[in-house]
């Protein structure tokens, strides 16, 4: 076991008996304080927790509506032996707040012998999982080794399938104004009355324009070359200007994926139904922001290749099961996440404040580019200015070839 489990052990276990007693108590402990109003054997309901942590630098509260726990008998189709549900769960500190309507827990006694999972001894389920940082610069610890997982695996993990996988970046100043917009834009949504009566111009009117040359279909107006105008609204609408002053300095970059599985190469296979993102830069007011939503999400651990090669029998398994628990153990004390299946239907992330430098994938990006440099002996250095000579240096002029007369040549 490492130093740093020892030391994060020893302080859960100091802050859990801080709990404890400051529940007996009915008084806050070490600046720990922990109510429930309800407490029966197999639930627990209205649970508060509040704490301060860093020399009282960082703040936090715990909330949920109820905390459920049901014992099972395991058997060979369903080998769980413990339900941990949690309703309604809030979590706001200094940093950022988290929600969710339900997390549901899932033990499982021996897995991989009952071949339900090819390692991890838990399965998590999150319902409408919402996180909302601050400040991009004061990022729990947390959600940055999951934001470095995530970016790290799509840059470097190997993309089993992508249905719909897009990128835009825009400016502003490119999209047109409403107030731009010609006298005569139509949007080809919207649909004329034909009892309305039509508006009488100065100007004469075109013949296929005419009231008498219009058709009706299911009770709507339609002229002669409606179909010419429909396609000209489309293209208004993708219409672009010249940036103005008054037009906002501001970047905006969009992700969007449809259908995206991911290898890690490490064991994990990461599952995404839907995912759209937007991270926003504005100049002009120094002020960034970023937004995600993503759907149907899995982390999953799968058998290695050369696990799958061929099946091993029951009693091989059990035995190779329990030689190995106690490897598991310490595994799970090291890091828990490497034991957990998780599974979460909805998941909001916002950054109120976010600067472009402490993007992931631009550090990341930049780090994988330059490691790639190193070991393919590329100075990077030397191509950029080499470029830049090449595009503004001076070219030489072609030689000029002089003929002479034909009486010099006699």
């Amino acid at each position: 076991m490492s130093d740093s489990s020892l030391v994060f052990a020893s302080r859960l276990w100091l802050y859990f008996c801080l709990a404890f007693w400051s529940y007996i108590l009915n008084r806050p402990l070490g600046g720990q304080r922990l109510r429930i109003k309800r407490l029966s054997p197999s639930a627990a309901y209205a649970i508060r927790y509040g704490g301060a942590l860093y020399n009282k630098s960082y703040s936090f509260t715990y909330t949920a509506s109820s905390i459920t726990w049901q014992l099972h008998l395991p058997r060979r189709d369903d080998p769980r032996w413990l339900t941990l549900t949690v309703n309604d769960v809030l979590y706001t500190s200094s940093t950022g707040d988290i929600s969710t309507s339900k997390l549901e827990i899932i033990v499982w006694f021996f897995p991989v012998l009952f071949r339900f999972t090819s390692g991890p001894w838990a399965h998590v389920t999150i319902d409408g999982l919402r996180i909302k940082v601050h400040k991009s610069t004061a990022t729990p610890y947390w959600i940055q080794q999951l934001r470095e997982n995530i970016v790290g695996t799509f840059l470097t993990g190997e993309f089993l399938r992508a249905d719909v996988f897009r990128t835009a970046i825009r400016f502003a100043g490119f999209s047109e104004h409403e107030k731009d917009k010609p006298a005569a834009y139509t949007d080809p949504k919207a649909k004329l009355d034909p009892e309305e009566p039509m508006s009488s111009d100065e100007d004469e009117q075109c013949g296929c324009c005419s009231p008498a040359s219009r058709t009706k279909s299911n009770g709507y107006a339609r002229y002669t070359h409606q179909e010419e105008a429909d396609a000209l609204a489309r293209a208004d609408e993708n219409k672009t200007g010249p940036l103005r002053s008054a037009d906002d300095d501001e970047l905006r970059f969009s992700v969007v994926a449809r259908g995206v599985h991911i290898n890690n190469k490490e064991g994990r296979i990461y599952t995404f139904g839907r995912i759209d993102s937007q991270m926003r830069r504005n100049w002009a007011e120094d002020r960034g922001s970023f937004a995600m939503v993503a759907e149907e999400c899995r982390w999953v651990h799968v058998h290695f290749p050369f696990e799958r090669v061929a099946p091993r029998a029951w009693l091989t398994q059990l035995v190779s099961s329990l030689w190995h628990f106690p490897i598991d153990l310490v595994r799970t004390f090291n890091n828990p996440v490497s034991s957990v299946n998780l599974y979460v239907t909805r998941v909001d992330v916002t950054f109120d404040s976010f600067r472009l430098r402490d993007a992931e994938l631009v550090r990341q990006g930049f780090s994988l580019i330059r490691e790639k440099a190193i070991t393919s002996k590329i100075d990077w250095s030397d191509v950029f200015f080499d470029a830049l000579i090449d595009a503004f240096a001076t070219r030489p002029a072609p030689p000029v070839r002089l003929h002479k007369p034909d009486k010099l040549r006699e």
